[in-house]
């Protein structure tokens, strides 16, 4: 009776070591899968400023300031299972500002802003509906005016601290710990509040509509 325990056991563990399952699989981290559920026929969204919510850049080396009360994106998020969290969404447009309602900077100045390339949503970790991410890819022109004149700068890099939840629909992007964002060109009349090199860091508050679903084991 031993024996043929034994040997069962014996058995067990090798259909189970076939399968991919090893003594420690239990106590590992799950497999990096995702999955990404978007209501649209057509996997797209649109996301618009939280009521109350500001986008704020903060220009850590100078100190300064932009505030956006109206902000906006839109983008893509494709059906299916993701082997990463890598890409699970694409930003293909992102508005900061309007023309009407401009974002609010040091002296009295005035700001647009506009990215000018797509950026991408990464899924880092999944727990109780709520996805921790980055967002990478990031490039925006800004364009300020004041007394002074015209300023013109463009900011790169990524942002490192977000959230998206499932039951709302709330992407948030917090502003980083060690900012991510780098002033790649500043020309005009900045007046000191915007150069070459500064770092920067974002954050703000979108509802995406539609809600869409991202899960991970």
């Amino acid at each position: 009776m031993r024996r043929i325990t034994r040997i069962s056991a014996i058995s067990a563990a090798a259909l189970l070591a076939a399968a991919g399952f090893s003594a420690t699989t239990a106590s590992a981290a799950p497999q990096a899968q995702w999955t990404v559920s978007n209501p649209a026929a057509n996997d797209a969204f649109t996301a618009t400023n939280v009521a109350a919510a500001n986008a704020v850049l903060t220009n850590v080396t100078t100190g300064a300031t932009i505030t956006c009360s109206v902000y906006a994106a839109s983008g893509t998020a494709v059906d299916g299972v993701y082997a990463s969290g890598a890409g699970l969404a694409t930003i293909g447009s992102a508005t900061f500002g309007t023309s009407t309602t401009k974002c609010n900077g040091p002296l009295g100045s005035k700001w647009v802003s506009q990215s000018v390339q797509p950026m991408k949503l990464n899924g880092v970790s999944y727990g109780s509906g709520v996805t921790k991410g980055t967002l990478t890819g990031i490039k925006v022109t800004l364009t300020g005016t004041s007394l002074l004149g015209t300023c013109n700068a463009t900011i790169e890099g990524s942002a490192n601290t977000g959230t998206y939840t499932n039951a709302s629909g709330v992407l948030e992007i917090v502003p980083d710990a060690t900012p991510a964002l780098t002033v790649t060109s500043a020309s005009g009349s900045c007046a000191g509040l915007i150069k070459t090199g500064d770092k920067a860091k974002f954050g703000a508050k979108y509802q995406v509509t539609p809600i869409i679903t991202v899960t991970s084991p």
